[in-house]
């Protein structure tokens, strides 16, 4: 990649992506292994995970995937850009092989940016892409067939062993050089680490050309799971960190993605401050305050219009909506607090971070308990609403139905907590949980509720 394309990437730093079009052409020479970059290697980095997905030559389907999460513009992680980009053009420069490691809370960009460098053409037409979101995968261990699936690999068996030498056998060859992305992939943790480390030792082996690119929110993974990769300096992989975003930066991410859909005079400027102090001072996550505004615009908006329609009928003309005679509504302060009390809890202290409705923790204790008694990762809305109902009539407490269920489960969302996937009906998306389990624990801060709730397996059912 020429500094020419790294200013180009730069330059679109402002662009919602969408596609990701990557090409593949011929490319064979020997390749030379690479190690741990030395910091002073690479631009430095200040910042702070969106997530799009997608993959090799592109079927509709994949590029579905790929583009999910891409969070507005995305601006303030200019450095990360840089590093990446740098790290990615001095691997190809060497005809070589190398691994990243991004992590960061959710929210903060690092899929996102890793989609912009990815994105650009000239780099597409020097790799195969591989794309694999680990919370796909029914089991750790079946990611080897996924990755065979991407590279269009056959295998002399079905079991995993014979795809991890499928996948080995052709690492091997000469062939371009690849570039696999593995979002979340701490979900591929299991007890002595077997698949993590074969995956993080592809990149060393002899004439391998792979750019293996782990992404998770866990800062310290391959230092706490993976410590046989600190032993050696070729296995070590290149870290690269993002922090949660801070106030100015959320103040001028929120801004640009009003002035791009031209709705910047539907909010005042103080109230748009206050959103961005509290989601900083809470989790720093730039989806969540691009939910949060947008969910405020469209009130807004919503209520100008009820107000039209209700001033058309007073004149006699309920069938014909009449011009606006006043300003926008704009979203004053009072909007937002309202807000933030429904989605933090009481609100008392801007400053400081609320407690979690009962509501929403009896929620979350309901997905823990999901996932503590089932083996599969896929838990639906409509599955933990049933498992939801089933724990407030044993807590004695009055349950909401379906379409309230959903409406909090997005609220919760906004929080970070877990994240909703899927384009179907609303009971049909699955729930994934972005917060470690100990996390939970602390935050909710209701040790006996959340004891009295995961001891109860009868509320899952079969």
């Amino acid at each position: 990649m020429s500094r020419s394309t790294r200013r180009s990437i730069r330059g679109r730093s402002s662009e919602v992506l969408q596609e990701l079009e990557l090409e593949e052409t011929k490319e064979n020479s020997t390749p030379r292994r690479r190690g741990r970059q030395k910091k002073n290697d690479f631009i430095p980095e200040e910042d702070a995970e969106v997530s799009p997905k997608k993959r090799t030559k592109v079927s509709p389907a994949k590029q579905e995937n790929i583009s999910v999460s891409a969070v507005g513009s995305l601006p303030e992680r200019e450095r990360e850009t840089e590093e990446l980009a740098k790290y990615i053009e001095d691997v190809l420069a060497e005809n070589g092989s190398g691994s990243l490691y991004i992590s960061g809370p959710p929210g903060t960009g690092k899929t996102a940016t890793l989609t912009r460098i990815i994105s650009d053409r000239k780099l597409a037409s020097k790799i195969k892409m591989v794309y694999v979101n680990c919370t796909s995968m029914s089991s750790a261990g079946s990611i080897y067939k996924k990755i065979c699936e991407e590279l269009q690999l056959s295998s002399a068996g079905t079991t995993e062993k014979f795809y991890l030498s499928a996948i080995e056998e052709y690492l091997k060859k000469k062939h371009k050089t690849i570039m696999m992305v593995l979002d979340e992939i701490d979900q591929l943790a299991s007890s002595k680490q077997t698949i993590l480390y074969n995956i993080f030792e592809w990149p060393a082996k002899r004439d391998s050309k792979l750019i293996l690119v782990g992404v998770a929110n866990a800062l310290d993974l391959t230092d706490r799971l993976l410590s046989r990769l600190q032993a050696r300096c070729e296995l070590r992989p290149h870290l690269i960190q993002f922090l949660p975003y801070t106030k100015p930066q959320l103040v001028n991410i929120l801004k640009n993605s009003l002035r791009q859909n031209n709705t910047c005079e539907l909010f005042n400027d103080a109230a748009l401050h206050l959103l961005a102090a509290k989601v900083a001072s809470t989790s720093g996550d730039a989806r969540r305050a691009l939910l949060l505004t947008k969910s405020l615009v469209e009130s807004a908006d919503k209520d100008q219009r009820q107000e039209r329609k209700s001033a058309a009928k007073a004149v006699g003309q309920s069938k014909v909506e009449t011009k606006p005679t006043s300003p926008p509504k704009v979203v004053q302060i009072k909007q937002v607090v309202s807000t933030l009390n429904q989605v933090y809890g009481s609100t008392q202290n801007m400053d400081e971070d609320a407690a979690f409705p009962l509501q929403q923790k009896l929620l979350i204790c309901s997905l823990l308990l999901v996932l503590k008694a089932g083996k599969s990762k896929d838990v639906t809305v409509g599955k933990l609403h049933q498992v939801y109902k089933a724990v407030c009539a044993k807590q004695n407490l009055q349950s909401v139905d379906q379409t309230e269920f959903t409406n909090l489960c997005s609220l919760v969302e906004t929080r970070g907590v877990l994240r909703m996937v899927g384009k179907k009906e609303a009971r049909m998306n699955r729930v994934l949980l972005q917060w470690d389990e100990d996390e939970v624990h602390n935050v909710l801060n209701d040790k006996q509720l959340i004891a009295s709730i995961l001891s109860d397996m009868s509320c899952v059912g079969k």
